[in-house]
């Protein structure tokens, strides 16, 4: 459980908060492919997490526990951010709202 472990750990909060950075951007383009294609990414990165976090104690160095709390940060703004897309789509109901099918799915990947 030395520091090899936390920068296992910290390699794929880095990668995860990288996927998650490109998800903002398709978010905000209002790209639903791109996000869609990130979701599998995220998943990836989410196991990457887990994985070396089930190596180590939850006594995290505060470097690590600011990565973290950085990572829930952005992942939470990403899932407001894609509830005002939805909301804004739903308005318009035209053809890349709530009757597309992938939007449908993606909505309930961030519900």
């Amino acid at each position: 459980m030395g520091n090899l472990s936390y920068e296992e750990l910290l390699d794929a909060l880095d990668l995860h908060h990288n996927v998650l950075h490109a998800e903002k951007q398709a978010i905000d383009a209002r790209d639903l492919d791109t996000v869609e294609d990130l979701l599998s990414q995220k998943d990836e990165s989410l196991n990457m997490i887990l994985s070396a976090k089930s190596k180590l104690s939850e006594n995290y160095p505060e470097n690590v526990k600011s990565r973290i709390n950085s990572v829930l940060t952005l992942q939470k703004s990403n899932t407001q951010n894609f509830r005002k897309l939805h909301i804004q789509d739903h308005n318009k109901s035209d053809t890349t709202g709530s009757s597309n099918p992938l939007f449908k799915r993606l909505k309930r990947a961030y519900s």
